[in-house]
């Protein structure tokens, strides 16, 4: 027994209380107990019960790696495989750049620079054009679906779904006359054949503008509906008294009356006073001989009302489509081959009658540099606010970690608690039932400090171990003390018997 017994003290690095215990006595009895209390060692061994914990501990943390890894491995499959499914849902919707462009009647101006834009379209882009009656017949086109853009006469109400692409050049109002109502001007209408064209076509519609602004209202002349197409199937007897024609100059039908039929251009000064009330309609000029020399059509520059040629499309036609219609329109010889004045891009946004494309803002800043100040300072605002962001999570981090490392302190003063409740107890006054209440005591401390730590309440590897290395080591001396007291007795017992 005193052999075991000091293997046991060897093992456990406490005092070795064989070789100080004098069974005749107590005194060495109390020195032993206080050379074990003064002379223990928090760290100087690990415990069967700490190694069997810290095991514990380590399976369940690696087995709570394990679980974290695979559900961020789970989380970037999930995310990756969003990602390429909404690249295929793109790949499969971006269609090939091909357009279905309508510009009105065949014989009409607007449908000859329509086929010079189809002549000039840049690589990659085809286009497709359509006949329709007029400027309006082509936004219901557009707005069905039918066609994807349209060249037509501003000034006119379009669907929610239309968008403009660009703002090309003026297109004067032509009222041609015959030439014995040249000197009556405007009031010599009354009464006469008036052809404002077919329903549909916005030149009917800034004609009767124009005609309620010089107080010729409905009634006050004939009206005729006619196409162009018919008017160049009539004779010079068979035509209306005045032709209303919207066409950027110079305009072929205009061109046939005057050198065909002998027509005269007729001044409209009421292009400003229009303006005032409808911003889509100026004030233009024809200038003088425009349409012939001798005899000179006009004789002078005169005024008149003007729209602007727009070019529309409907809001789902993809950006790299429009980008490519745009770069046909602006950086090719179409305004070479139609004879048109100078186009720019920028024109759109001081004619701008309808909400832009997409496309069209993405080709307007094409030529902006990718840093500029206001990116810079952009730049400069999300580094202070990453900063103060980073900042407010470290303190957040160090307040969770206090406050787990505070989660486990309580139950370190806990078990502490115990071992001072022990030895303030006298040496002699010791017994097993407060022994046995320590080491109950210890036990529940350390369940729930261990049930905390696996329900993660509680983290910190070496937290816990510090914390199981701190049991073992009170129950050890609880151990050591009540193996003196068990000694100190029985010397006592075998003098009372004597």
């Amino acid at each position: 027994m005193r052999a075991e017994r000091c293997r046991t003290n060897r093992r456990t690095g406490c005092c070795s209380l064989g070789s100080k215990i004098d069974r005749n006595s107590g005194e060495d009895v109390q020195r032993a107990v206080s050379s074990c209390r003064h002379q223990y060692s928090p760290r100087s061994f690990l415990s069967s019960s700490v190694v069997c914990a810290g095991k514990q501990s380590q399976q369940y943390i690696g087995l709570h790696r394990r679980l974290r890894t695979v559900r961020w491995l789970a989380v970037a499959t999930l995310v990756t495989l969003l990602g390429a499914g909404w690249a295929l849902y793109r790949g499969l919707n971006d269609r090939p750049n091909q357009i279905r462009l309508s510009a009105g009647d065949p014989l009409s101006h607007r449908h000859r620079i329509a086929e010079h834009l189809q002549a000039s379209s840049v690589t990659g882009l085809k286009l497709e054009l359509v006949s329709t009656e007029g400027s309006e017949d082509a936004l219901e086109a557009l707005e069905a679906g039918k066609i994807d853009a349209a060249l037509i006469q501003g000034g006119l109400q379009a669907a929610s779904n239309v968008r403009q692409l660009a703002s090309l050049l003026d297109e004067p109002l032509h009222l041609m006359v015959r030439p014995e109502l040249v000197s009556a001007g405007v009031n010599g209408l009354r009464g006469k054949r008036v052809n404002l064209g077919p329903p549909g076509r916005g030149t009917r519609l800034t004609a009767l503008e124009t005609l309620a602004a010089v107080d010729l209202p409905p009634g006050c002349y004939r009206d005729d509906a006619l196409s162009y197409t018919e008017i160049a199937s009539l004779s010079t007897t068979e035509l209306p008294d005045a032709i209303f024609l919207v066409s950027a100059i110079p305009s072929d039908i205009a061109q046939e009356l005057v050198h065909k039929h002998g027509y005269r251009l007729m001044s409209l000064p009421v292009g400003e006073s229009l303006q005032a009330r409808d911003r889509s309609i100026k004030d233009a000029m024809i200038p003088a001989y425009t349409y012939g020399y001798a005899p000179a059509v006009p004789e002078t520059a005169l005024h008149t009302p003007a729209t602007r040629l727009l070019l529309v499309a409907r809001e789902t036609v993809p950006e790299a489509t429009v980008i490519k219609l745009l770069e046909s329109v602006y950086e090719s010889d179409f305004a070479l081959r139609g004879e048109l004045p100078i186009l720019r891009p920028e024109d759109v946004l001081q004619y701008r009658e309808y909400p832009l494309h997409s496309g069209t803002w993405q080709y307007l800043h094409r030529n902006e540099p990718l840093i500029d100040g206001e990116l810079v300072e952009g730049v400069e605002n999300l580094r202070s606010f990453l900063f103060s962001a980073a900042l407010g999570l470290f303190f957040a981090w160090r307040w969770y970690v206090g406050r787990r490392t505070v989660g486990f302190e309580r139950y370190l003063d806990e078990v502490s608690q115990v071992e001072r409740q022990i030895l303030l107890v006298p040496d002699r006054q010791i017994s097993a039932a407060d022994l046995q209440q320590a080491h109950l005591r210890l036990t529940q401390i350390k369940n729930e400090a261990l049930e905390g730590f696996c329900q993660g309440k509680l983290s910190g590897e070496e937290l816990l171990q510090s914390f199981l290395l701190h049991v073992s080591d009170v129950r050890r001396c609880l151990v050591d003390l009540g193996s003196a007291a068990g000694s100190a007795k029985q010397p006592t017992d075998r003098a009372s018997s004597l």
